[in-house]
């Protein structure tokens, strides 16, 4: 075989350590790497692997506001010098690890090894460990990934980029620290955390989280004095350095140390169980099931419930107006598809659109489902919970129903990690805003559907006699569920009335949404749930859609109604598309449902009456309402 048809080698593998000073080895052999910005362009280039970099990127990153004289030349020259000293450009040139791509350099990672790799492998451990209840490993694991810290972080490394990685790192060891005590806490061992926590504190003397914690340790270790002093010495710092006093969190750890309260504290009781000890005993354990036992009846969406069980979609969402069975159409399917999540089925009620609620913030939520997979945390920050939740569930098959979202903002940071765990979102706004890997809008009822769903309601003798009725009603009810199941109630709850009797009740458009209510259900405050949250021009356009022959305009005709450029109406009209208050039937053109145009006539025949709350507006010499 002749030289020109050998093989190129198989590069050598390199490794490389930025947890602590920035080092290279192949085969053991140690690696000099240049001067120290030439080091810091690497860092850059080796802590966004497989991404390509730009010049102009490197050069911020490295030499911030100060560029050199050569500007962005430096880049390639710098980049030519790290091949040769990583051993590439002599080796076998196409095999560098620094890629010259274009618009940039990317950092090949394949044949290299990387100490922050093996931190995140070992954090996972760590976190699937703290989940099974295994306690004693999980402290183990929080161990080794902080052994791999061989001091500061990028030590000594210049530029913009390196000092923020250098602060990120120094956190996540911080927070693996802080999740290491909250174990040996849960395992009665606080005396172990004590010499740690205060070689730490030597470091971040203005750090309330890691004296909390010190001050906790101490007094789990009956040194409930040391623990006033360690919090007595902080405010003493706070206040010299900073002038200011400790936060709420440190004083309540201050209030409980006073008190002795050991539950406060999250500290196990001298003479109780320890955490190992009752995981040794416990013979199941516990699976969260949380998916509510009743939510009405589900009928006619035999095709919806088949998108939404069908595959392993990771996010599936479903819109629509007020009253469609949103919420009942998930629980169903959560129920068909629980069986394949065996660390169980979460339910939260995101109160995106509930009356006298506001909606629940992220972090709330992710208190609560983190209590629900037994996850303890002591986190308040929605960043450092966002983070634990994904540590936490990283490893599980989890089934999450998050219902009656307000937005994309609500819901994004609920989102568990890990591909085996799925989600379901019910919300009136089509989420745009959220990557989802299935989209359902749910319309009305078919005719066949909506008069099912009365006549399980009414009875099947009731029903027999009136069909035409039936059919009558299910129409002023636009096949809407949640109009159908009160208008069902109704006729359920008077046995001397007709089926007809009621639909000639609903005949007038001034009764008709009057006649939808039935103790705390009703259609029209459903609706004004939805209207409330509109902003001033979606509620003006919405208003004036309601005036308009048969509920219906195409946004010129209803811009120049209003007053307005043709394109802000299209907008208004579009976000009320979203808002699942407004149909849109073809290209421009939009329509009212015939219980949304009632409900939009009179809340514009409330304006016309109560002038000056958003204001009539004058279009030539006729009023339009806005």
């Amino acid at each position: 075989m002749t030289s020109d048809t050998m093989p190129a080698p198989a590069p050598r593998p390199l490794d490389f350590t930025v947890l602590g000073p920035l080092r290279a080895w192949r085969d053991g052999t140690r690696l000099d790497l240049g001067p120290i910005r030439q080091q810091a362009l690497l860092a850059a280039l080796l802590l966004r692997p497989d991404m390509t970099v730009s010049g102009r990127e490197l050069l911020d990153g490295v030499w911030g506001a100060e560029p050199p004289g050569s500007g962005s030349k430096i880049v390639p020259v710098y980049v030519h010098r790290l091949r040769r000293r990583l051993g590439a450009v002599d080796d076998c040139p196409r095999e560098s690890v620094i890629a010259r791509e274009r618009g940039g350099y990317r950092f090949v990672s394949r044949e290299s090894t990387l100490d922050l790799t093996r931190l995140d492998q070992i954090a996972d451990e760590a976190a699937a460990a703290k989940i099974t209840g295994d306690l004693t490993a999980a402290v183990s694991a929080c161990q080794r990934a902080l052994e791999l810290f061989q001091g500061e972080p990028l030590a000594g490394l210049p530029g913009p980029f390196a000092e923020a990685e250098r602060l990120r790192l120094e956190e996540r060891r911080l927070t693996l620290l802080q999740e290491k005590v909250e174990c040996q806490f849960q395992l009665g061992r606080p005396v172990d955390a004590i010499g740690e926590l205060h070689a730490q504190i030597a470091k971040h003397a203005h750090s309330e989280t890691l004296t909390a914690l010190l001050m906790r340790a101490l007094y789990g270790s009956g040194r409930q004095a040391d623990a006033l002093t360690a919090y007595s010495q902080l405010r003493h710092r706070l206040v010299e350095d900073l002038g200011v006093e400790p936060g709420e969190r440190l004083r309540s750890v201050h209030q409980a140390v006073l008190r002795g309260d050991d539950a406060a504290l999250g500290l196990i009781p001298r003479g109780e169980p320890r955490a190992g000890e009752r995981s040794q005993t416990r013979s199941t354990r516990h699976v969260p099931d949380e998916l509510p036992a009743g939510v009405g009846d589900l009928v006619g969406r035999q095709e919806e419930l088949d998108l939404l069980t069908c595959g392993d979609p990771a996010v599936s969402a479903v819109d629509g107006v007020a009253g469609a069975g949103k919420t009942a159409l998930a629980v169903r399917a959560a129920r068909q598809l629980c069986h394949r999540y065996p660390d169980g089925c979460l339910f939260v009620d995101l109160h995106g659109h509930s009356e006298h609620r506001e909606a629940l913030p992220p972090e709330r939520v992710l208190r609560r489902l983190l209590r629900a997979i037994g996850a303890a945390h002591a986190f308040d920050d929605l960043d450092e919970l966002v983070a634990f939740w994904r540590s936490a569930t990283a490893g599980l098959r989890l089934l999450l129903v998050l219902d009656n979202a307000s937005g994309a903002d609500q819901v994004r940071p609920l989102l568990p990690a890990g591909a085996d765990s799925r989600v379901l979102v019910t919300s009136r706004h089509r989420l745009v805003g959220l990557d989802v890997d299935r989209r359902i809008s749910l319309g009305p009822l078919t005719r066949q559907a909506a008069e099912e769903l009365l006549t399980r309601i009414v009875g099947a003798e009731r029903a027999a006699r009136e069909p035409d009725a039936m059919g009558e009603l299910a129409r002023l009810c636009d096949r809407l569920p949640l109009a159908l199941c009160i208008a069902g109630a109704r006729i359920q709850s008077r046995p001397a009335w007709a089926i007809g009797h009621l639909v000639r009740r609903m005949a007038d458009d001034e009764r008709r949404l009057a006649e939808l209510t039935a103790e705390d259900r009703s259609v029209e405050a459903a609706f004004r749930l939805s209207y409330a949250r509109l902003p001033a021009a979606e509620r003006h356009a919405f208003r004036a859609l309601g005036t308009t022959p048969a509920g219906q305009a195409g946004h010129r005709a209803l811009a120049a109604t209003l007053g307005w450029a043709a394109h802000r109406a299209e907008q208004a009209l579009e976000n009320l598309v979203d808002a699942s208050l407004v149909q849109q039937p073809s290209v421009h053109r939009y329509r009212l449902q015939g219980l949304l145009a009632l409900f939009a006539r009179r809340l514009a025949a409330e304006e016309h009456q109560v002038p000056g709350r958003e204001g009539p507006v004058t279009v030539g010499t006729a009023p339009a309402l806005l």
